[in-house]
């Protein structure tokens, strides 16, 4: 039985109104509504909530629909990928540091920590959006969105090219 049906079961078992039950476990009384009719499932807090109000174990409102569990599954994975997120900015604040005591500024180890700098930045970022994407189910926008990154990593790449070899022509 899926968990919507289980929710309304319970629920006219019990002889309450949506409305009750809201009040019960602090939802809306559309949230109920949208619950038994499949629109949404609930979170994590408020199918435990629902197992402590109807007397129930986790098992039996959550392991017979499994959308559910593939639904906090998900939203783990995505919690999990946000950390690789910040990889870039970190790198780029140690390069940058790095970079504040050089002892030459000039040196030709500034321009290749910018590039380190510029490309540890994109390459976290592809690799989240791709991954983000796989999980949310939108892999073609991703992939358009990819495509972009890459040709802004070439620009930069030429453009930084470019002005190494304008510093070398000077």
């Amino acid at each position: 039985m899926k968990i919507s049906k289980k929710i309304k079961e319970e629920r006219l078992s019990k002889q309450w109104t949506q409305e009750q039950l809201a009040k019960e476990i602090l939802v809306s009384k559309r949230t109920i509504t949208n619950w038994e009719t499949g629109k949404t499932i609930p979170d994590i807090e408020s199918v435990i909530r629902l197992a402590k109000l109807f007397q129930l174990s986790l098992d039996d409102l959550m392991l017979e629909d499994s959308a559910v569990v593939k639904e906090i599954q998900r939203k783990e994975k995505i919690a999990k990928l946000t950390g690789i997120y910040y990889i870039g900015p970190v790198l780029t604040g140690i390069i940058l540091v790095v970079m504040m005591y050089l002892p030459n500024p000039n040196s030709e180890w500034m321009l290749g920590l910018i590039a380190v700098a510029s490309m540890s930045n994109l390459l976290p970022l592809y690799y989240f959006k791709e991954k983000l994407g796989f999980l949310k189910g939108k892999p073609s926008k991703v992939q358009r969105e990819l495509k972009q990154i890459k040709i802004i990593s070439v620009c930069m790449i030429v453009l930084l090219s470019l002005f190494i070899v304008s510093l070398y022509v000077m």
